[in-house]
């Protein structure tokens, strides 16, 4: 039971993660399709804040999910 608990809370975890990147990157291309249509600019307001948008969300991703360095294996003698 414990690892079904276990499995679970990484599915929601993760899920939330997921969710999280989109909705940065849905505010972000909502404001810079807002200051487009406020200023007038074209499609260059969209575009800035759907790279800011991606750039903020993993961004944040990255600083939510564990860090995971490689097994070591035996060291080599030689080196």
């Amino acid at each position: 039971m414990t690892r079904e608990r276990e499995e679970l809370g990484e599915l929601y975890r993760y899920s939330g993660l997921g969710l999280t990147f989109a909705a940065t990157l849905g505010v972000f291309a909502l404001l810079g399709h807002g200051l487009d249509r406020w200023i007038g600019t074209g499609p260059w307001g969209l575009i800035v804040g759907v790279f800011a948008g991606f750039g903020l969300g993993l961004y944040s991703m990255t600083k939510k999910l564990p860090a995971r360095r490689p097994p070591r294996g035996p060291r080599d003698p030689s080196a």
